[in-house]
């Protein structure tokens, strides 16, 4: 098994062109909005794999059409609170339908 680069923050925040201090309050805030962290045992250090760096980016890339990009995007979200008239009138008229 060969050994594999670990990515410091310092080195992280130079690859995505964010600050340190924002890749330290996503990694705990919003850890979705950064590639995997590797953690590492008995220690809080935020590392993270320079492949899995690599291959977060290429999913994240404007206009990829692969598969893999596809696949991963975010299901359509449903509206909250109540339905507008329109759709109040709509939902009615369907349920109304006698077969």
């Amino acid at each position: 098994m060969s050994m594999q680069a670990l990515l410091t923050v310092d080195q992280l925040a130079e690859h995505l062109q964010k600050s340190v201090a924002s890749i330290r309050s996503d990694a705990t805030r919003n850890p979705q909005s950064l590639p995997p962290i590797c953690r590492l045992p008995n220690t809080k250090r935020l590392l993270w794999r320079a492949e899995d760096v690599e291959r977060w980016i290429g999913l994240h890339v404007a206009g990829a059409d692969s598969p893999k990009a596809m696949e991963l995007a975010p299901p359509e979200k449903r509206r909250r609170g109540r339905p507008t008239k329109a759709e109040a009138v709509a939902k009615r008229a369907q349920s109304d339908v006698k077969w």
